[in-house]
């Protein structure tokens, strides 16, 4: 993760120039090192790309050091990295609708080389969440695989709790069709084999 630390460590943030600048720096990475694995995850699962992910993560890290002096609480740094990192993701999730990605070949990009990309492929679950809405897909992966309550949900995301709760259930009756459309398709293909 040496990306990360040279993203807040580069000659913009030079401890050296003035002492206050110096301790505004020392509190940020004393503040972000410890979160930087979590959000790095959390944004490769929203966004199912390790690159993406490290972009995500990089722009997230210098909107929150341009924005640090306006957090009032410092033990909220975490949930707040987490905001900025998960509208950065909403922001690309979002874009993909107008950028048509091509995914390379195979041997020019090999899913192991990516450990999103070949989690995202073992997990039948997360494979169908990239299905979802923008807005729905987050909620999902904030509260299974982030762990968080619908409250710390909510927290995080700046919404009311209805709304997560709505979207919540809203994605999760789809992922639930999905999962039953592809099983009855599933044991439609296993019947006409069988009497093959």
């Amino acid at each position: 993760m040496g990306w990360l630390t040279a993203t807040v460590t580069d000659e913009a943030l030079d401890a050296t120039a003035d002492p206050t600048r110096a301790a505004r720096r020392h509190r940020f990475l004393a503040q972000a090192r410890p979160a930087l694995d979590r959000v790095f995850r959390l944004a490769g699962l929203l966004l199912g790309n390790g690159t993406e992910a490290e972009d995500a993560v990089q722009d997230g890290l210098v909107s929150a050091w341009q924005r640090f002096d306006d957090l009032r609480e410092a033990d909220r740094f975490g949930p707040w990295l987490d905001r900025i990192v998960v509208n950065g993701c909403r922001d690309r999730l979002r874009r993909r609708g107008t950028v048509r990605f091509i995914p390379l070949a195979a041997d020019l990009d090999p899913a192991d080389r990516d450990p999103f990309a070949a989690f995202l492929e073992r997990d039948a679950l997360l494979g169908s969440v990239d299905r979802l809405t923008a807005d729905e897909r987050i909620v999902v992966v904030l509260r299974f695989w982030a762990d968080l309550t619908l409250d710390e949900i909510a927290d995080r995301l700046g919404w009311p709790l209805g709304t997560v709760k709505s979207r919540l259930h809203r994605a999760l009756g789809r992922l639930r069709e999905m999962h039953d459309r592809e099983t009855r398709d599933r044991e439609t293909r296993d019947a006409r084999e069988a009497r093959r």
